[in-house]
């Protein structure tokens, strides 16, 4: 299996880097310019929005078939943060290299990750740039999502709260180690939570992916764990997590074996932003039937 918490060694040239373990694959490809890879047309289209696309697309090599996920970021503007690179000695303009970076900061703390293979950026203007990332198909972890919704039974029956806890044990051990790296994953939801059972266990491995958006500062560091299990907890369908198995998600995030005082203003503080994300969340998917009805969404 795949080591998704081991540290990536890389290699810059001009405005790419490359994860010195993929440069054989990588040659195969032709993938060795912005160009070779922003021209790329093969592959099959995930995403296609207005700011960025996605697309899986496989490489023969010599062991078998490998998946790769090539995200592209169509240009953006950077503004003054162009200005201020020329006086800094590691400039990282681009979200695509922002990732890949990020990606590289999580192994270097332990915390289990995808595969970085390639990240790239140009300026098509001064202040505007255009950015993309390859990543490795993450099999055999699969996403905590698709696994709540494909295999729901797995956390039902007889073993059913052994299971969830050990589960959510696991995700809240997680997320407490992220934060004291002084990394918060500002999507840290079921979608981009990722499992791995190992010969049948019933504790999963655990790892992250997408951290496209990922938080450093530590000026509101304090308010991560409310953002983070609030994030999680409105993912978590109530079909299968009861409120008992919500609050076990706290006690795991803080090491706990039962909340003080301070640890239940803290719940209560999540069940009311949770009720927030609910509704932002209704109300966006609400506007964007209506604009599909009329025909006016980007598909």
């Amino acid at each position: 299996m795949k080591d998704f918490s081991s540290q990536i060694k890389c290699i810059k040239k001009d405005h790419l880097i490359f994860n010195k373990d993929y440069l054989k694959v990588l040659d195969d490809v032709h993938f060795d310019s912005f160009e070779s890879v922003w021209k790329y047309q093969g592959g099959e289209t995930i995403k296609k929005i207005k700011a960025r696309s996605v697309i899986r697309f496989e490489i023969q090599t010599n062991s078998g078939k490998k998946y790769f996920y090539l995200k592209r970021h169509n240009t953006e503007f950077v503004g003054i943060k162009r200005i201020l690179a020329l006086f800094s000695p590691k400039p990282v303009l681009s979200e695509g290299k922002r990732e890949f970076e990020n990606i590289c900061d999580f192994r270097k703390g332990g915390l289990g990750t995808v595969a970085p293979v390639l990240a790239g950026e140009r300026f098509v203007k001064f202040c505007w740039v255009q950015s993309f990332l390859i990543t490795e198909d993450f099999s055999p972890f699969i996403s905590l999502e698709y696994m709540l919704r494909d295999n729901p039974e797995f956390f039902m029956g007889e073993n059913a709260i052994g299971r969830k806890r050990n589960l959510i044990n696991r995700i809240g051990v997680f997320a407490r180690k992220m934060h004291k790296q002084g990394f918060n994953h500002r999507d840290f939801n079921a979608t981009h939570i990722l499992l791995y059972y190992k010969d049948k266990s019933d504790a999963p491995n655990i790892a992250l992916f997408d951290l496209q958006r990922v938080d450093r500062s530590s000026v509101l560091q304090f308010r991560w764990i409310i953002k983070s299990l609030s994030e999680l907890n409105y993912t978590l369908p109530e079909s299968l997590f009861a409120e008992e198995d919500r609050i076990f998600l706290l006690l795991s995030y803080k090491g706990k074996k039962k909340l003080n005082l301070w640890g239940w203003l803290q719940w209560l503080w999540i069940k009311r932003k949770t009720a927030r994300i609910k509704r932002h969340t209704e109300k966006m998917m609400a506007g964007r039937k209506g604009r599909r009805q009329r025909g006016l969404i980007e598909r």
